[in-house]
């Protein structure tokens, strides 16, 4: 079975200046449609969103990577500064059979990209007193183990905590871990919906807390605290925490808590099958086998794998929100300035991007210049400050939304996980967007 890797970004990072201030973000509402050919660039795919001649060479970097990677249907790109949304614009296709033009406002999955919208979601509960980072997530969420199963409980589980969870130290190594269903090593229960739910004799595919429910009763790879091991599953974790201490359903929560306030109405979480896209949702083309020869995870007839071989909806906290660019951009930016806008303050915001104690040292002492911090990848360099970004990848699907040292915050999103050279178009695009941004002396404003 396939499984989505979380790809990290290649550190080609320039030095950057001090940061910046945000002020509250708007997005420009008049959305024009250009042809490329208009551009001088002898094709006939497109760019929307209003212009800004300041910032037209981010126009041309990814029309000419359209152009040279015919594999990739479209893209969306937004840049914010002091808070707002200065450039927002679609590039290519939403839809290429029925051609539909992507649009500032066309939502895309950002997989692991939602992981930042959990951490910010568990810091705003613990700012609030309800919630502890040294809390105990298991003894918590008191899962009912059925009877037969309680022997083979791990007795390690009961001393995660809400910090390891958030910094992937709970003890779970996807990578190496044995799986149960399958004779490979290599083990992420999120990508295990229909078996998980013939286990434990429930409703196929398994929902989070099933899927939570059948971890309890699996062997931890490592005593928690004691290593970094990216983890899908602990993220699934925190939406429960998130459920259990507000009394509301995950997804709920962040966009009434988090996201409303900030003026972000139209993110959400998203559905996995073809049938339940979204309005404005773009249509994903996976690289590789375009064909429908996965199992469909919800039964019936065979389906691509971006369109139900796996359950999106079971991977809401940890991977199933959709949203645009200018989304990311804004919630990214409600991070910088606390007594500005955005719910949490600056305290809780340093401990998302603080240095684990655990894993943000070497043996020696010495602190290497990246680490995880809260659901943000982190780039730490002396004197200049730090970066953070966060990537997301699924059959059909490439995201980054990066937050840089000179307060510029941009988010990339596509509707394809590989391009011509088989390669990541975020990873691949991230670097030459940065080097375009540092030679930018005027902004707009």
């Amino acid at each position: 079975m396939s499984q989505s890797l979380n790809h990290h970004l290649p550190r080609v990072i320039s030095r950057r200046q001090a940061c910046g201030l945000f002020a509250k973000a708007g997005v420009a509402s008049v959305f024009s449609t250009v042809p490329l050919r208009d551009l001088g660039q002898g094709s006939t795919s497109t760019v929307t969103g209003k212009s800004v001649p300041a910032l037209r060479g981010f126009d041309a970097l990814l029309l000419d990577y359209l152009k040279q990677n015919k594999s990739v249907p479209g893209a969306s790109l937004a840049i914010a500064r002091d808070g707002r949304v200065i450039y927002a614009r679609g590039f290519g296709w939403a839809d290429v059979e029925t051609r539909e033009a992507v649009q500032p406002d066309s939502l895309f999955r950002i997989a692991s990209v939602s992981k930042t919208f959990t951490s910010a979601a568990i810091m705003l509960l613990v700012q609030r007193g309800r919630l502890k980072l040294s809390d105990t997530a298991f003894p918590l969420l008191d899962i009912d183990v059925p009877l037969d199963k309680k022997s083979q409980v791990d007795t390690r589980l009961n001393t995660i905590t809400i910090h390891h969870l958030l910094s992937h130290t709970g003890g779970w190594a996807r990578g190496s871990a044995k799986n149960p269903f399958e004779t490979w090593t290599g083990f992420d229960p999120m990508f295990f919906p229909v078996e998980i739910a013939k286990s434990l004799g429930v409703p196929s595919p398994a929902g989070p807390g099933d899927i939570v429910r059948f971890m309890t009763t699996r062997p931890l790879d490592f005593d928690p605290g004691t290593r970094y091991a990216y983890s899908n599953f602990g993220y699934c974790v925190l939406g429960r925490v998130i459920e259990k201490i507000s009394g509301v359903a995950y997804g709920e929560f962040v966009r009434n808590e988090l996201l409303q306030p900030l003026g972000i109405k139209d993110a959400h979480l998203g559905k996995s099958l073809f049938s339940g896209r979204a309005p404005q949702e773009v249509h994903y083309y996976p690289s590789g086998d375009k064909r429908a020869n996965s199992k469909n995870v919800f039964g019936g007839p065979d389906v691509q794998w971006c369109y139900g071989g796996f359950e999106l909806e079971a991977m809401d906290s940890h991977g199933g929100w959709i949203a645009t660019p200018s989304d990311l951009v804004q919630f990214a930016a409600s991070l910088e300035v606390p007594t500005r806008f955005g719910a949490l303050n600056a305290e809780s915001i340093q401990k998302i991007f603080a240095r684990p104690a655990e894993t943000g040292y070497a043996e020696n002492g010495i602190e290497p210049p990246a680490y995880y911090g809260y659901g943000w990848h982190v780039q730490s360099t002396v004197p200049e400050g730090t970066e953070d970004w966060h990537d997301g990848l699924f059959g059909g699907t490439s995201a980054l939304l990066m937050r840089r040292r000179d307060g510029i915050v941009w988010a990339l999103t596509f509707n394809t996980d590989n391009d011509d050279n088989r390669q990541v178009p975020s990873e691949v695009m991230a670097p030459h967007i940065n080097q375009l941004a540092d030679s930018i002396t005027k902004w707009p404003v």
